[in-house]
């Protein structure tokens, strides 16, 4: 007889590949398409690396500083998300947890913020993660198999 400990349940292991597909969609989509600034004082920013998202909340990374430690404050911080040299959206954050993390043999300080659902850009907000999860759902890796020319 078979402890209930060794069955596998295929509904559980297919949720985990897509939440991994999902994470790994995200991960391509910050780092290459999307600039991510925290505003730190009026008229300076510096760029954070966008870790996770949720319609109430994101995940951003920095790396760890002991001298230069940041944020001060835990409330009301701008998160600029750019998506040309230009054009950015704006999100207000409360930071709700910090972590430490070791990541490609680099340390970095971890935070996990919830979105103000009050402000301005929060309904585009909604529609960008609504958007990434549907991307993630029906996105294929191009493996180069098809070559560009002209017509």
């Amino acid at each position: 007889m078979k402890d209930n400990d060794d069955i596998i349940s295929l509904d559980q292991f297919r949720n985990r590949k897509q939440e991994e597909k999902k994470r790994k969609t995200e991960r391509i989509f910050f780092d290459h398409l999307v600039g991510v600034y925290a505003v730190v004082n009026p008229g300076k920013m510096v760029q954070v690396n966008l870790t996770d998202v949720s319609e109430e909340g994101l995940g951003i990374q920095v790396p760890y500083q002991s001298e230069k430690v940041w944020p001060t404050q835990m409330n009301d911080i701008a998160i600029r998300l750019y998506f040309s040299a230009e054009n950015f959206m704006e999100l207000v954050v409360d930071i709700k947890n910090t972590r430490p993390v070791i990541e490609g043999g680099s340390r970095y300080l971890r935070y996990g913020c919830a979105v103000k659902n009050d402000q301005r850009a929060f309904p585009a907000w909604s529609k960008f993660v609504s958007f990434l999860k549907a991307f993630s759902d029906v996105s294929e890796r191009d493996t180069g198999n098809i070559g560009v020319g002209s017509i």
